[in-house]
């Protein structure tokens, strides 16, 4: 055999091995490859999965917080428009008394189920609020399909475990979806999305005041209505029964108070102070060695003022400077059934109706109110101190104040147990309740 016959068999041999190994090599890349495509495939599904988890878990939180809001238009922002309800009463209805879940609960619309939702895209909420006129409003998603999503569907109060408790479940979406198979299609049937997860809560009222006041005009210390100063006080509820309950003195010469009908009273307390200091926990703030700056507060409204102010719930204005009634407008219009606090002073010096019989006012005055106007007050009013100077304004519901009360003019009160029920049972935060989120398919 020639020498470039054995050098050109020895290339072919080599060529061979090369190609042999190249086609191993081959192989070996191609399993690793498929390898990474499966954990690949997997961390996308994870974290879809994990998005869809976080935008369920984000829809409660949502929730609870819109619980606790005012008014709100269909895209769910703040308004003023007294035409648009809060979030609270567009999806929730007032049970009656006698509801199996007990007094205070919450039931559904009669109309068609409507199913909040919103759109996360970026950190960016677009979120629609349904009513009962717009059920379908715009949310305005992008054709991209970019973004996280989650719908909102509240539970029929029979299958509540808790009294008076409410519970809702939250779809969350990896991606919004588009028309009728969106995440935030108004419907219970499946979306086409990329995840999907659901998460069910429940949620709990702690209420703004635990415990109505007994009386038309409650004070610390005294009531004071000396000439031209004048109480014209009634209560006709038997089972509270009094007209004023002051902690010493009531100084009215010229007023009238007007019991429960057949009772024969007038329906004034002013107490004894040993007395006073065991029979009535409100007032024990007066007492010796019990200031009351320590006691009324939590006495009244089963905290301390500190605890109640951050309430989800409560509506803080600042008042620092002193208020008058143009400082709360959009407060008062805005929030109708929140617990609204004023931290400083507060004088009502326009003539206005304030609160309704199915908006009571709920005021908390961490200052001096002034009653400077012939305003119509329907709800309960707490302040400090108390000065009443308009003759022709009026309070229906109950007014307290946690020192003196003292009318310059004519002031006429009258006890309404509806109005203060309506805030003893509906008026306060909602929170959610330990334990009680979990995976669910209710949707």
């Amino acid at each position: 055999m020639s020498r470039n016959t054995r050098s050109a068999a020895r290339g072919m041999a080599a060529l061979t091995v090369v190609m042999i190994l190249f086609f191993v090599m081959a192989m070996v890349a191609a399993y690793t490859n498929r390898n990474l495509i499966f954990e690949q495939r997997i961390s996308a599904n994870n974290y879809r999965a994990n998005k869809a988890l976080d935008a369920a878990d984000a829809g409660i939180e949502w929730t609870v917080a819109m619980l606790n809001g005012g008014r709100v238009d269909t895209a769910c922002r703040p308004s003023t428009d007294v035409n648009n309800s809060d979030f609270r009463r567009r999806y929730l209805v007032d049970a009656s008394d006698a509801d199996p879940n007990g007094a205070g609960g919450y039931g559904l619309p009669d109309d068609a189920q409507r199913f909040p939702a919103c759109i996360n895209r970026d950190g960016a909420l677009s979120c629609i609020c349904p009513s009962a006129t717009t059920r379908i409003p715009n949310i305005g998603a992008l054709a991209d399909g970019i973004g996280s999503a989650f719908s909102v569907s509240f539970i029929p109060t029979n299958r509540v475990v808790r009294p008076g408790a409410v519970q809702f479940a939250a779809r969350g979406c990896a991606s919004p979806g588009t028309g009728g198979t969106a995440c935030y299609a108004q419907s219970n049937d499946p979306p086409v999305v990329d995840a999907l997860a659901s998460a069910l809560s429940t949620v709990g009222l702690v209420r703004a005041l635990p415990l109505a006041p007994i009386a038309a005009l409650t004070a610390g210390t005294t009531i004071s209505a000396v000439n031209p100063g004048e109480l014209r006080v009634s209560n006709g509820d038997a089972s509270t029964g009094l007209t004023v309950h002051a902690g010493n003195a009531v100084n009215a010469p010229t007023s009238s108070f007007a019991g429960p009908a057949g009772s024969g009273s007038d329906g004034k307390q002013p107490q004894d102070k040993a007395i006073r200091c065991l029979v009535d926990p409100v007032l024990e703030g007066g007492c010796a060695g019990n200031p009351q700056s320590n006691n009324w507060f939590p006495a009244m409204f089963g905290m301390p003022a500190a605890t109640f102010q951050r309430q989800p719930a409560v509506i803080q204005v600042n008042c620092a400077n002193g208020c008058q009634l143009s400082d709360l407008t959009d407060v008062l219009v805005g929030y109708p059934r929140n617990p609204i606090w004023v931290n400083g002073n507060l004088d009502i010096n326009t003539v206005a109706d304030l609160g309704s019989n199915l908006n009571p006012l709920m005021l908390v005055v961490n200052g001096t109110l002034t009653v400077s106007a012939n305003a119509r007050i329907t709800g309960f009013v707490h302040a400090n101190g108390i000065a009443w100077s308009a003759a022709g304004a009026t309070v229906q519901g109950a007014m307290v104040s946690s020192s003196t009360f003292t009318a310059t003019s004519l002031a006429t009160l009258s006890y309404d147990r509806k109005v203060m029920d309506t805030i003893r049972l509906r008026y306060g935060s909602f929170v959610r309740v330990p334990g009680s989120w979990n995976m669910t398919n209710f949707f």
